[in-house]
């Protein structure tokens, strides 16, 4: 028999790209953007499978998730200092905010990190899906390209991050009625 969908699944299709919102909700709230191709989430369990004699394959109820990374991958087209530095852990900005200078090696400091990075979603039916990360930082290089009739894409690939407190979460996926967004009302 012909698998038909529900008006309540095809009204729960996300659509359009989505919007990155650094910490949500906060007084350091800020929109990233422009960007160009969306937004890119993955999250990543690690299972390892327990082995034993006469095993056949991968055995329902013989796995352990012992851990869990995720990713959020974006192309910012803003060339703003405060953007740069998101794909520059340890910079430092000038009080005026004009310079960035390289920073120190060693231990990143908890600042440094981003404390939330919310990607904000809109379905069919005008609700909203947001996914929070926690404690994201890029990791990668830092690309900055000037070519003839384009512009400069830089790529961001924060990566959410544990703290010391054994209670820390890396994500959270909430629906609501309302757009999420508080900057810009």
């Amino acid at each position: 028999m012909l698998r038909v969908f529900t008006e309540k699944e095809v009204k729960k299709i996300q659509i359009d790209e989505g919007i990155v919102v650094l910490n949500l909700g906060q007084e350091t709230e800020e929109i990233l953007g422009p960007t160009r191709g969306g937004v890119e989430v993955t999250i990543t369990p690690e299972i390892r499978d327990i082995e034993f004699d006469g095993r056949r394959g991968k055995t329902a109820g013989m796995q352990v998730k012992d851990g869990e990374d995720a990713t959020v991958k974006v192309t910012s087209l803003c060339c703003s200092q405060e953007s740069l530095m998101h794909a520059l852990p340890n910079a430092k900005l000038s009080e005026d905010k004009k310079t960035i200078e390289q920073g120190d090696f060693g231990v990143i400091d908890q600042q440094q990190y981003i404390k939330t990075i919310d990607v904000v979603t809109q379905m069919l039916d005008k609700t909203y899906k947001t996914l929070t990360f926690n404690y994201g930082l890029h990791e990668g290089a830092f690309t900055y390209k000037a070519v003839s009739k384009a512009e400069n894409e830089h790529s961001l690939e924060f990566i959410p991050h544990y703290t010391i407190d054994d209670d820390s979460r890396l994500f959270k996926i909430t629906d609501s009625d309302e757009c999420p967004i508080t900057k810009g009302d």
